[in-house]
């Protein structure tokens, strides 16, 4: 398989459809380097191979490596509860908060319904503050029951990885990671941002026009979860190889046993969907034996993929919020070639009782209304409050299209979203009481 990933890049990058893109790739013997756009839209500065660009939620499976080599030493199992190690945190229900374990922050089975905090002034947005705040917060699920993406489960991980080792959070990604495998165009520490070439990110507005974010950092105080690491395409492709090599780097350095790296990559948990997802420590798995994680933010989109049969790697970062534009040239074809290429979802025939689907379903930042309009399901993705700048302009209707046994395809203007609506858990009358999608959970609501 040949790709010219620069003429991919520039393309995308230069007719408008994403701002700037950071691409690097690993193929086994040699690393492959591509950039195009601008890593600023209001200043017009390039994307240069030094750019550090947002990872977004990938900063999970950095944070799972911290997690895991608290295992390696010895200062925690996985088994342990979270209470042994944090006896100080609060749960609005203290019956689930007694039964959530270590292994849960970071495979997404806690079920503590907090998702993204409220922006509050620079000096309230601690990793304490996120802590803090967990003491008025309910259960989406009981732990354990199911699998639902969670933001603050990887933040309560951070906190105790900062607490046992009594160093920061931030100077622990540098200590622990970035220095011992020579990564030196990455940072955690925001104050570190003048050392380096950095992006700002370009979101659409309710007009579908790009424009730049006035916030380039989702609350600090989620740090473990995304919002603050930044890296070139090239640090990340050797952070992740560091992994799929048992968790020593390309620098001969070991940051991580091999048992520990090994269980990052086992399947522990499952989503109801994307059901093709599975849930390693920190990785996500995908089909064909490949690690993945993506991540977004204010005008983020990023990517990483790892394939440990073959030791190959490749990450994408851009500066823009716009999704697809780089799957179907360069995403998939690489994917395939892994044989992890995913079946697209065909509709399926026959009648079905649309009333069992009918009705709301929420989450601490979303709420879908699911209705019949025009003789078929709709379904209306409302934010619950701004968790980005344009959420509030944006409550898009979706079609649905049934594709499987209480499973849905969105598409919005024609075009299918990555993540269906697969219902769950019946009450006596067949209503629907669950709806997963975007790898989270919405409970019914009356």
């Amino acid at each position: 398989m040949t790709i010219d990933f620069a003429s991919v890049i520039e393309d995308i990058t230069g007719n408008g459809e994403v701002t700037g893109a950071s691409f690097a790739y690993w193929d086994g013997e040699r690393l492959h380097e591509a950039v195009g756009g601008l890593r600023n839209s209001v200043t017009g500065d390039p994307v240069t191979l030094d750019t550090l660009m947002h990872i977004g939620s990938i900063t999970k499976v950095l944070n799972a490596t911290l997690f895991m080599q608290l295992v390696d030493d010895g200062l925690i199992d996985l088994d342990d509860p979270v209470t042994k190690h944090l006896p100080e945190l609060q749960l609005g229900d203290p019956e689930a908060l007694a039964k959530i374990t270590c292994r849960m922050l970071i495979n997404h089975t806690n079920g503590i319904d907090y998702d993204v905090p409220e922006y509050r002034d620079f000096d309230e947005q601690r990793i304490e503050n996120a802590i803090e705040d967990c003491a008025a917060r309910p259960q989406i699920h009981p732990p354990g029951e199911a699998t639902a993406y969670s933001n603050i489960g990887t933040v309560i991980a951070g906190y105790i990885a900062q607490k046992l080792r009594r160093e920061g959070w931030y100077s622990l990604i540098k200590s622990r990671i970035f220095e011992p495998l020579g990564l030196r165009h990455s940072l955690a520490d925001i104050t570190e941002l003048p050392r380096f070439r950095v992006s700002v990110g370009d979101q659409v507005d309710g007009e579908g026009k790009l424009v730049q974010s006035s916030k380039p950092f989702l609350p600090l105080s989620f740090a473990a979860a995304g919002a603050t690491v930044m890296m070139t395409a090239a640090d990340l492709v050797a952070f992740a190889r560091a992994l799929i090599n048992g968790g020593v780097g390309v620098n001969g350095v070991r940051i991580l046993s091999k048992a520990s790296a090994l269980l990052m990559a086992t399947e522990t948990a499952r989503f109801a969907s994307p059901a093709t997802w599975r849930v390693g420590l920190g990785w996500l798995l995908l089909p064909g034996g490949v690690l993945s994680h993506g991540g977004g933010g204010p005008g983020v989109n990023s990517i990483l993929y790892a394939h440990p049969e073959s030791g190959r790697t490749f990450a994408l970062l851009t500066n823009c919020s716009r999704h697809g534009p780089f799957d179907a040239p360069l995403i998939e074809p690489l994917l395939a070639s892994w044989g992890a290429a995913v079946e697209p979802l065909a509709p399926v025939d026959g009648a079905f009782d649309a009333a069992a689907y009918e009705g709301s379903f929420q989450n601490q930042i979303y709420r879908f209304d699911v209705f019949r309009e025009g003789g078929r399901l709709s379904a209306r993705m409302v934010a619950r409050f701004a968790v980005y700048e344009t959420d509030s302009a944006r409550a898009p209707i979706y079609q649905l299209e049934r594709v499987g046994d209480h499973l849905f395809r969105m598409s919005l203007n024609g075009e299918a979203n990555a993540f269906p609506l697969a219902f769950v858990d019946p009450d006596a009358n067949g209503k629907m009481q669950r709806m997963g999608s975007m790898a989270r959970i919405f409970n019914r609501i009356p």
